[in-house]
Formats: C-alpha cells, sequence, structure tokens
C-alpha cells in the first residue's frame, strides 16, 4: 500500500476514535436541568390593577382574552425595547386572531413615560387595540416590577449621564 493511502488511513482511523470517545462522554453526563439559566420557584405573582394609557383598567388576573402577554418596556428605550416589541409584534401576527391575546406593558421608566411618550411609542409602531401601555408614578408600577423580579436602574447619575450624551452636538 502506498505511504499516502497509509497516512490516509491513520488519520480516518484517529477521527473515528475521536468521535467515538466525544459521543460516549456525552452518555455520561445527565443532564441537570433541561433549561439554562436562573431557576425560579412557583412564586405567584401578586394580582394588581391599573389604569393603561386609554384609562381602561388592566389586571394580570381578570381578563377578557384567554392569554395575556407581559412586558416589560419604556418609550426612550433605543437598544432591547424595539427588539422585544417587533418580536412581540410578529409572534401575534402569526396567530389566526392576534387580537385575542392582549399585551400588557408595563413602563421601567416611569418619570419617562408621559402618555404623550407612550401614544407616540404605540402609534410608531402601529400596535392595535390589544395592547395596553401601564405608566404612571413610580408607587404605583414598583410593586408590579418586585412581583415580576424586575429591577430598573432609576439611578438619577445614570440619567443625567444620559441626557447629557443626547443633547451634546457634535461636527463631523
Amino acid at each position: 500500500m502506498p505511504t499516502a493511502y497509509k497516512c490516509l488511513a491513520r488519520i480516518l482511523f484517529l477521527l473515528f476514535f475521536l468521535l467515538m470517545i466525544l459521543s460516549y462522554s456525552g452518555c455520561n453526563n445527565p443532564k441537570v436541568s433541561e433549561y439554562e439559566g436562573t431557576f425560579l420557584s412557583n412564586h405567584e405573582a401578586r394580582e394588581f390593577s391599573a389604569l393603561d394609557h386609554k384609562g381602561r383598567v388592566i389586571s394580570n388576573l381578570n381578563h377578557e382574552a384567554d392569554a395575556a402577554l407581559l412586558t416589560f418596556l419604556f418609550t426612550k428605550c433605543t437598544d432591547v425595547c424595539p427588539i422585544v416589541t417587533s418580536s412581540i409584534k410578529r409572534a401575534l401576527n402569526l396567530l389566526e386572531d392576534p387580537n385575542e391575546v392582549i399585551v400588557v406593558v408595563v413602563t421601567v421608566d416611569p418619570s419617562g413615560d408621559t402618555l404623550t411618550e407612550v401614544q407616540n411609542y404605540l402609534a410608531k409602531w402601529d400596535l392595535g387595540d390589544n395592547w395596553s401601555y401601564i405608566t404612571g408614578p413610580e408607587e404605583l408600577v414598583q410593586p408590579i416590577w418586585t412581583s415580576y423580579f424586575v429591577n430598573p436602574q432609576l439611578d438619577q447619575s445614570v440619567k443625567n449621564s444620559l441626557e447629557t450624551a443626547f443633547s451634546r452636538k457634535y461636527k463631523v
């Protein structure tokens, strides 16, 4: 047998041997959990009722729809909030009737999410009547945040630095 064939045969044998070792090593490690991340116990969310942007009473436990989706956003967010909003909108559009699921948005920026800002956000994204945006004083939304383990960073120094960054003008 020529030398090239012997070398190729050895390489193939080693690859086969490595694949067998790798596949066998996976068999000995039982999965600890089907999911990655933080395990949450069966914590029951606290009941809440609040007025949304249209003055409708919204409750997490008593609503007309068969299903409800709860999310936490703010109108001036430029990174993850547009992604979350468009993902929810796309998912709802996959349904036969997107309005059969209500979407409840709770602000994480009570001072910045004024009624005007909320209405502009909903109009910008063309969000339907099945969307409810809850905003108001921090005392109103804080218990909702706590119930769902949401901890917005409302540090004034961060807000001031963001305002400064957005108010600067640069020459290019």
